[in-house]
């Protein structure tokens, strides 16, 4: 037997043995954004398990990492001359639902069966069917597949150096006071123009998924007073800046930014009036497939795992550890039945009413959003 052929079937040996091992100790492979799984809530899921099942966990630096790991672990993602493929991933992974349309579009996940069917599902608000079902290029659908379940959500938000708003006599709480010339050139916004446009959109009570945000005169006008506001447009290091105070003002996730407030006294954080931008994260199931996977059946275990983050008793402590919201927070109902401090982490009732996830557009859609976000970058 040649060299050649002895590797490629001891490769095949170790991909049976890893399938064969998952299945007989009925262990889940979980990976994720670091800190985005709080060690509280996560023990006590573990505490619940039955001896024979595992649980192994497995994070990623960021949103991005994380998406470059599951095209590494697709069957078409091969390794060396072997032709092996990287079928040892994860059995589950948390992902925003902002790279759903790439992740389906690509084939790196599957749709799900029966998802209806789990515990708690019909406890959560309509508006996470209607995001998470999406057809084959990965645009919603009311008649698509479930391409994943919500694990928890935050919003875009502003953050503040309070000392410095203090000495102006005002404090922002609007997406309108992002224009105010107290402000100018020392604003942070996120490098992202659904984000920025789909926020100027909501200034102006349109939607932030407006095919045409250059059809809004308000809106158009507003980028050219807006390019004299910004310091920096980042994703990453805009807290950064914030508390060295290069910067007095910032907009971001609420995710990001709830864990920094305990710790850094001087900033405060407002949700905009009207409305602002939702953004989700959700497990999806690595495509173990070469090309297009049918729905995934899910074992007791799978079903556990995903059902365990809409219960009611897990409403507080995923909230407060994680620093996202609770799936189950998701409603524009009075939540007095709920906890109180886990509602006291969320949008009120009325901004979540004009509140909206970012969804897909049509290409024609987003090449207007370049261009505008280009005259804005060059208004700076």
């Amino acid at each position: 037997m040649d060299r050649r052929r002895l590797l490629a079937g001891l490769a095949a040996l170790a991909v049976s043995q890893v399938a064969c091992r998952r299945n007989t100790d009925s262990a889940l492979q979980i990976t994720t954004l670091k800190g985005v799984l709080p060690p509280q809530v996560l023990n006590n899921f573990k505490s619940g398990l039955a001896e024979s099942d595992q649980l192994r966990l497995t994070t990623r630096k960021d949103w991005a990492d994380l998406f470059q790991q599951l095209q590494a672990w697709h069957p078409s993602a091969t390794t060396g001359s072997t032709g092996a493929t990287a079928s040892s991933g994860a059995d589950w992974v948390c992902l925003s639902d902002y790279w759903l349309l790439a992740a389906i579009q690509q084939q790196l996940i599957a749709p799900l069966q029966n998802v209806e069917q789990l515990p708690g599902w019909s406890a959560l608000s309509a508006t996470w069917p209607k995001l998470l079902r999406r057809n084959d290029q990965g645009l919603l659908a009311d008649s698509g597949s479930l391409w994943g379940t919500p694990y928890r959500w935050g919003y875009l938000t502003i953050v503040y150096s309070r000392r410095q708003f203090e000495r102006l006599g005002w404090q922002p709480s609007t997406w309108q006071d992002l224009l105010q010339p107290d402000i100018q050139g020392r604003l942070a916004l996120p490098n992202h123009p659904r984000l920025v446009l789909g926020m100027m959109l909501k200034a102006g009570g349109h939607s932030a998924n407006a095919p045409d945000p250059s059809a809004y005169s308000d809106v158009v006008e507003s980028l050219d007073t807006l390019a004299s506001q910004v310091k920096v447009y980042s994703s990453e290091y805009y807290l950064q800046a914030l508390i060295k105070g290069d910067i007095w003002l910032a907009v971001g996730w609420s995710t990001e930014i709830q864990p920094l407030l305990s710790q850094y006294r001087q900033l405060s954080m407002v949700t905009p009036e009207p409305g602002t931008l939702l953004s989700a994260d959700v497990w999806v199931k690595p495509n173990q497939q070469a090309d297009a996977a049918s729905a995934i059946a899910l074992t007791p275990l799978e079903q556990k795992w995903l059902a365990y983050w809409w219960q009611p008793a897990v409403v507080t402590p995923l909230s407060l550890f994680s620093k996202g919201v609770s799936p189950l927070l998701l409603t524009t109902e009075e939540t007095e039945s709920l906890e109180n401090d886990a509602a006291a982490l969320r949008p009120t009732s009325e901004q979540l009413r004009q509140s909206e996830f970012i969804t897909p557009l049509a290409d024609a859609a987003i090449a207007r959003y370049d261009e505008l976000w280009r005259r804005l970058r060059r208004g700076k």
